[in-house]
């Protein structure tokens, strides 16, 4: 009758190590850190919660004064709101034609694994980060001394920062794809032109198109914003209506800008489904 071996015992498991203090350190340093920036900053733009009650509740203050003389909405302003906001929508197609235009021209350049040489690559990234580090409204102060106060210098300004957002994640898009259509074509002696036309932009034309669409409504938001400072549109409407206290006017046009916004992203959704299916 055999005999069976009694099981060996588990060896012991290893003590779990002490923490000192300096697993400790990194964590405090940055709580104390972000701590000491919120509070600093919130001196720094001497932010108040009792001015935020008063602007809220006071006599003159939001409930009280802006909103019961925002309604009704003036429906005589109604037509020139919508050609005032036909006008933004205007800028942000053209500025956005113009973007994906020249940020195409540049993807292959722009994304590393088809980039021919690195420091050209670099260099082309690099203007771009220039371009993005710049803001719409730095690039229109710029355009409104050079072309005075015009719709066109919301295009321009608009065209730039987006080359350099756009061109960023079209490159990002197409340094994520699968590269073996790309290596096919490579292979059999296809110049760098072709490979783009017939691998590249097939492989990357939804992501493609689907941040074309995200940067649509992005353009008009900040077409806007533009108006405001003088390049026409609703914002610039909106900014006179205030400037007066015609805040009836104002919802008008809030509304007209609210409902295009809306129109803009129901757009957009609807193109990704399809484009997903």
């Amino acid at each position: 009758m055999a005999v069976q071996a009694s099981p060996l015992p588990a060896p012991p498991l290893p003590a779990r190590p002490v923490p000192g203090p300096r697993r400790w350190l990194v964590p405090v340093a940055s709580v104390v850190v972000v701590g000491a920036l919120l509070v600093f900053s919130w001196f720094d733009v001497h932010a108040s919660i009792g001015d935020l009650i008063h602007g809220l509740f006071s006599p003159r203050g939001l409930f009280r004064d802006v909103i019961p003389h925002s309604v009704p909405p003036k429906l005589s302003a109604f037509w020139e709101g919508v050609k005032a906001s036909v006008l933004t929508l205007a800028i942000a197609v053209l500025s956005i034609a113009f973007a994906v235009v020249f940020s195409l021209v540049l993807l292959p350049v722009a994304a590393r694994n088809l980039a021919p040489v690195r420091w050209l690559y670099e260099v082309t990234r690099f203007g771009m980060a220039i371009l993005r580090a710049i803001p719409e409204l730095i690039m229109l102060l710029i355009f409104n001394v050079v072309l005075g106060f015009s719709p066109f210098s919301a295009v321009l300004a608009l065209t730039l920062h987006g080359i350099g957002v756009q061109g960023k994640l079209y490159g990002e898009a197409v340094e994520e794809m699968d590269m073996a259509p790309v290596d096919a074509l490579r292979v059999a002696g296809a110049s760098r032109a072709q490979v783009f036309l017939h691998a590249v932009l097939p492989e990357t034309w939804n992501s493609l198109l689907g941040l074309t669409l995200y940067r649509l409504d992005a353009n008009f938001r900040s077409a806007v914003t533009l108006g405001a400072v003088g390049s026409g549109g609703i914002g610039f409407y909106i900014f006179n209506e205030l400037s007066a206290f015609q805040f009836k006017v104002v919802t008008t046009y809030i509304i007209i800008l609210v409902v295009v916004v809306m129109g803009i992203e129901r757009m957009s959704t609807l193109l990704r489904v399809r484009l997903a299916g």
